[in-house]
């Protein structure tokens, strides 16, 4: 699997392409920035083809350059978690309105709605459901590569927010850490997680150091 990594906009969001392989032109997307140009001028120099965006979560800074890319790449297909679909149109509850501006796009094409085995292409996850950072939290698990993607659930050292506002913190808390713990430390702790934000940390690293999994 062929994974470059690209940090995107005022927010430092981690968005990858993803392939099969370095020869392969035909991509996934997994999260944007606040600002893609960085991205789309990465996938024009290399002649790739972004056939389909999954966003991890609705949050303003992962879905906001969803609409440029859609543009760009009109037969780009959207993919979110059923329970985090309303955000891409609701300035509110993707908190983009919080920061004083309002970010929206248009209805995925495709809506998650359980767990399980996920296919694009030659590219296979399984898809993972983790709320409490928001109701639609995902997270992308390939066995064969020991990778997991892990959006904004889990980072080196740390995990996903959970004090926006109309969110009551520490319910919401509670269910990350245990969505973390029940649906993510049980993986190899080989397993490599690139997250939403920041560096790449390792489940076993995690399991050990993150002072929130204790």
């Amino acid at each position: 699997m062929q994974i470059d990594k690209l940090v995107l906009g005022s927010y430092e969001n981690n968005s990858y392409i993803v392939r099969p392989d370095r020869k392969t032109t035909d991509c996934i997307i997994i999260d944007t920035g606040l600002t893609v140009k960085l991205l789309i001028d990465f996938l024009k120099e290399k002649n790739l083809n972004p056939h389909t965006l999954i966003l991890t979560h609705g949050h303003a800074d992962h879905i906001a350059g969803a609409a440029l890319l859609r543009k760009k790449f009109d037969k780009i297909k959207v993919c979110i978690h059923k329970a985090d679909s309303a955000m891409l149109g609701d300035a509110v509850s993707n908190l983009s309105s919080w920061a004083y501006t309002n970010i929206t796009t248009t209805p995925a094409d495709v809506i998650f709605d359980k767990e399980g085995l996920i296919e694009f292409g030659n590219l296979a996850f399984q898809l993972i459901h983790t709320p409490g950072h928001t109701p639609g939290g995902i997270c992308l698990y390939n066995k064969d590569e020991k990778i997991v993607f892990s959006g904004d659930t889990l980072f080196a050292g740390s995990i996903g927010r959970t004090d926006f506002p109309g969110y009551d913190s520490q319910k919401c808390l509670k269910l990350l850490v245990d969505n973390i713990k029940s649906k993510l430390l049980i993986l190899p702790e080989d397993t490599a997680v690139l997250p939403g934000h920041g560096e790449n940390t390792t489940i076993k690293q995690e399991k050990l150091h993150n002072p929130f999994l204790r």
